[in-house]
């Protein structure tokens, strides 16, 4: 047993010695400590970058440094460039292998003039935590910069591992560099202005959990670059607002006026329907709204003010003219214009309000979100549908989803009345939710007085419908517009998750039942020959699903295909069925070579059985599941891989001109960070922010130029901006200096495993470490698939409460063994059909490896913790290694596979009637007479309103424990779900976690 000592002046560790134990107060003012001297809230958070390119601007989400944990909107103008052709370095050579070298075009006429001292890079950067003094800090190792040199982005280090990244003096001369400052789009006066509620409803709470949001704020939003609005939520409403060219931008709430539905006699069809985004590379739309509508304001030209409405959910701007807002209310689709007059367009939940109902129209359900990572269930048609049809309709593509067979879950609400809180789950070998694709058809209502028209919903009949073409489909994971909007895409896939198809459906297949009735389904069998099969995969693993689409548009004349509605009114409608000669042509992504690689894909017509697909990357090497950006002019595509090592993401580029060589990609980004990319319309710049385990993240706009020599362009090196931002008490706190003493940098390793597979991992050394001493150690652990926790990307602030664990005297490691991401469908699928029994053999032989190279592993006192799979992993180690073990801290775990969704579980398990002996040793419970005897090795923290991991999984392992009568501690938490949200439930589990920690290991 040791000690923690009582802090002293000036000494910021713990120190350990054998004679008595440490208190919970003296746990408890650390942990205190800690967390107000390495405060996340200051640390500025960037997402969701796009550009305006009329305004020649960019917009993206970040933390204010002056509000706690609030997101909002900023801008920044970028430098005016001549145009494109003018940026052509004849003298910059490309390089197929990976390398950026090249020499810029010394007579080259830039808008701008700088002396070499001042640029070597054409860049705009904005440092996340910018520093205002002169004192020297990290840059990267990466990247060497002196005054001569300017900002050489080229000064690349080799890609062999372990890296051990070392501080450097570079700030000094970055300090030479032009600074631009990004400003918030909103004034603070229209913050302040604008209230925000702290209460939620049920369905903002789940969508929050599904997208692990935990900021406040503005938390999405949409820039429509056709109209120059955005588009966002923010506290009770949602804001719509025009940026005018010098920047200004006013939003104006949309107050609803009306909320009487359109009575629609016939209701909705009881079917279910499918789903699927497709990418929109303007406009990032990278989560649900997250914000109700609750009391508000009248409007001025309102006559009948709503006080109060329910929440209003995953807002779209859409319509041929770009005024008009979808969004989901109650489970249904609703519309409004800019002035509040809403129309609800579907009718599943008209008499269901205790948010059990059977039917949804346009929501995705609890699997698709938290499985598939499809968070949203309709789209509006693409313009250039409504542009080229002769009537006044708007259309939105949907999914019908029928939980009737699902099971229900209740689950038990803190507080003194004994609320019950219910909602379908589906858990494994059981029904899952039936999907319905649909579109509905209206004319929207500008003003209350206008005249209403009943919406018409259409659908697929007869023998066209999915489910009779394709009977083993289960899932619609993906879902969505063509880009002409003559057809609409569909990705299916089988219950196992081993068989898929990508549909395309021309819009004439979908009917009312009206029209379907006077058919007389006598064109059943010329739908069914107007659908096509674009590309089918099976797999004797699984296929993973991502959202990497990319359809290529067609200029024929709209006349080819006929759009299947002639509106005389919108209950008169007449068909003209004609086959479709339009080819299609599309880059999918596929793991069937053993790693994800990009296709093209090549349907003539669809008449023609078969589709033509080709290879455009190649090698043993990942792309990852991050959008993809096509040059159509110069027949380039823009993708995110793991291809020099599989630490990093990097920009890579490759030709899918005819004879093209799959294996030759040519890399854009530096080496020594991990980058994620945003490229404009044109394909022409990009925004790249990035970060390295010891460097904190920092972001450029960097821009493409060519040279008649070379198909691959190379990046631009003449010239740099950076952004500055914050306040001044924010960066002097928060510079690179300051920071890291507060954050202590990983030593990457790897080592060959018994089955010689290299594996990685990175260990974080105690804040007192000595060279040869020994230090408890503490394994952080994650170990299933869809993960990868040993990145060189900046770990502050998720990784705090293990950094804290450093500065407590403790060695911190993290391993990435077999069933982890991103190393290829072998690595992965390592623990196919066997959960919970093959994962822990690597992160014990990283742990020995260690050990056998004294750096600072003690193995006879190692615990585990880990959160989720991570916690179930940690409970099957103390049962399966208690001499290894000496102590889990296992948060929210599983403890029985039956329990856990359809969708993880049978993707990885199979069913549990055709994997019974899988199942049965992949149960914790099985596992319960295993665990030691010893008290004070086991303790479980979960919440109990967990809607992802139900808190019953850990009731259910206490009781396996009780009956065996083994040691342990169940710390429960009434007030939280999946992920521990309130900050007085954090600051406890730390204080408990690390009060055993000290007192037990």
């Amino acid at each position: 047993m040791f000690q923690i000592n009582t802090l002293s002046p000036g000494n910021n560790t713990f120190r350990t010695n054998h004679t008595m134990n440490t208190t919970w107060e003296q746990v408890r003012r650390e942990v205190r400590e800690y967390r107000s001297s390495a405060q996340p809230s200051n640390v500025i958070n960037i997402k969701d970058f796009c550009f305006d390119e009329r305004n020649n601007r960019a917009y993206f989400l970040a933390t204010d440094p002056s509000r706690m944990k609030t997101s909002t909107l900023f801008v920044v103008d970028l430098p005016q460039y001549d145009s494109r052709d003018q940026l052509i370095e004849t003298g910059i050579t490309g390089d197929t292998q990976g390398s950026q070298n090249g020499t810029a075009n010394p007579d080259c006429n830039y808008p701008f003039s700088f002396s070499n001292n001042e640029f070597q890079v054409k860049e705009f950067s904005y440092t996340f935590c910018p520093s205002t003094s002169n004192n020297t800090s990290s840059l990267s190792p990466s990247i060497k910069l002196s005054d001569s040199d300017g900002f050489n982005m080229n000064k690349m280090f080799s890609t062999s591992y372990p890296k051990n990244p070392k501080t450097s003096n570079n700030l000094n001369a970055l300090s030479k560099i032009p600074v631009v400052e990004w400003k918030p789009l909103l004034p603070e006066s229209w913050l302040k202005e604008k209230s925000v509620s702290e209460t939620l409803s049920r369905e903002e709470l789940f969508v929050k959990e599904r997208r692990r949001l935990a900021l406040q704020g503005i938390t999405s939003y949409q820039f429509d670059s056709h109209s120059g609005q955005i588009l966002f939520s923010y506290g009770s409403g949602i804001y719509l607002g025009h940026v005018a060219k010098n920047g200004e931008f006013y939003p104006r709430p949309i107050t609803p006026y009306s909320s009487g539905p359109i009575i629609y006699s016939g209701s909705i069809l009881g079917y279910p329907l499918n789903h699927s985004p497709q990418h929109n590379n303007i406009s990032p739309i990278s989560s649900p709204s997250t914000t109700a509508s609750s009391s508000p304001s009248p409007s001025p030209c309102c006559s009948s003010p709503i006080n109060s409405v329910p929440p209003r959910l995953d807002p779209k701007l859409g319509g041929r003219n770009h005024n008009l807002v979808a969004f989901i209310r109650d489970r249904d689709i609703w519309v409004t214009t800019s002035n509040g007059c809403e129309t609800q367009l579907t009718f599943c939940n008209d008499h269901d309000r205790d948010g059990t109902a059977a039917l949804s129209c346009g929501v995705a359900e609890f699997v698709m979100q938290e499985e598939f990572h499809r968070f949203t269930g309709y789209y509006w048609a693409p313009p250039s549908l409504s542009n080229c049809m002769k009537d006044q309709l708007e259309r939105i593509l949907y999914l019908q989803i029928s939980e009737s067979m699902v099971d229900l879950v209740l689950i038990s609400r803190p507080g003194p009345q004994g609320e019950v809180e219910e909602y379908r789950y589906p858990k494994a070998g059981t029904p899952n939710a039936v999907s319905d694709l649909q579109i509905v058809e209206f004319i929207p209502r500008y003003h209350e007085e206008e005249d209403s028209y009943e919406p018409v919903h259409k659908r697929l009949w007869g023998n066209a419908a999915l489910d009779k073409l394709f009977p083993w489909m289960e899932y619609i994971v993906r879902f969505g517009w063509c880009p002409n909007g003559k057809s609409v895409w569909v990705q299916l896939l089988d219950r196992l998750q081993k068989r898929t198809a990508i549909v395309k459906i021309p819009i004439c297949n979908f009917m009312s039942i009206t029209e379907y009735q006077q058919t007389c389904g006598q064109y059943d069998d010329l739908c069914v020959s107007r659908i096509e099969v674009v590309y089918e995969e099976r797999s004797d693993v699984w296929i993973n699903v991502t959202d990497i689409y990319y359809y290529f548009n067609d200029d024929d004349d709209f006349d080819n295909q006929r759009s299947g509605v002639h509106l005389a009114s919108p209950s008169s409608m007449t068909y003209t069925l004609q086959t479709p000669l339009l080819p299609t042509k599309l880059f999918i992504t596929s793991e069937s070579s053993g790693f994800r690689h990009l296709y093209l894909v090549v349907k003539p017509s669809a008449s023609s059985p078969n589709y033509h697909i080709r290879a455009i990357t190649a090698g043993n090497w990942p792309i990852v599941d991050r959008p993809i950006y096509v040059d159509t002019k110069r027949q380039l595509v823009y993708f995110t891989a793991k291809k020099d090592t599989p630490l990093e993401t990097h920009l890579y580029v490759a030709s899918y001109s005819e004879g093209a060589d799959p294996l030759t990609v040519v890399r854009l980004t530096e080496l020594g960070y991990s980058h994620t990319v945003v490229m404009d319309e044109k394909c022409e710049r990009y925004l790249d922010w990035f970060s390295s385990v010891s460097e904190k993240p920092r972001c450029s706009v960097r821009y493409l130029v060519w040279n008649e020599r070379n198909i691959f362009p190379s990046v631009s090196e003449t010239m740099g901006l950076f952004v500055k931002g914050g306040k001044e008490d924010d960066e002097k706190e928060w510079d690179d200096k300051k920071l890291s003493k507060k954050v202590p940098i990983g030593e990457f390793f790897d080592f060959i495993n018994n089955d010689g597979v290299k594996i990685y991992g990175c260990i974080y050394r105690p804040e007192n470490y000595v060279s040869g001493k020994k230090y408890p150690t503490l394994l952080s652990i994650y170990g299933g698939p869809k993960s990868q926790m040993v990145t060189n990307d900046y770990k502050y602030p998720r990784f705090l409460r293990l950094f804290l664990a450093t500065r407590l005297g403790f060695t911190v490691v993290l391993i990435d063994g077999r069933g982890s991401s991103d190393r290829g469908v072998t690595f992965e699928s390592y623990l196919k059909g066997r959960m919970g029994t093959v994962e822990l053999e690597d992160q014990i032989a990283g742990l020995n490896y260690l050990a056998s190279k004294k750096m600072g592993v003690d193995l006879e006192r190692v615990a585990i913790t880990g959160w989720s799979y991570g916690g179930y992993l940690s409970l099957m180690a103390l049962a399966q290694y208690p001499r290894i073990f000496k102590l889990a801290i296992a948060g929210a775990p599983v403890t029985q596979w039956e329990l856990y969704d359809t969708a993880y579980t049978e993707r990885y398990m199979g069913l549990p009637s055709e994997n019974q002996e899988g199942y049965r040793k992949g149960s914790v419970l099985n596992w319960a007479d295993k665990f030691p005897d010893n008290e004070n090795r086991l303790l479980i923290a979960h919440g109990q309103i967990d809607e992802n991991v139900h808190f019953k999984n850990s009731e259910l392992l206490v009781s396996a424990l009780v009956k065996q009568n083994k040691p342990h501690k169940l710390q429960p938490y009434p007030t939280e779900r999946h992920g521990l949200r309130h900050a007085n439930v954090a600051e406890h589990f730390e204080t408990l976690m690390f009060f055993w920690l000290v007192n037990y290991l």
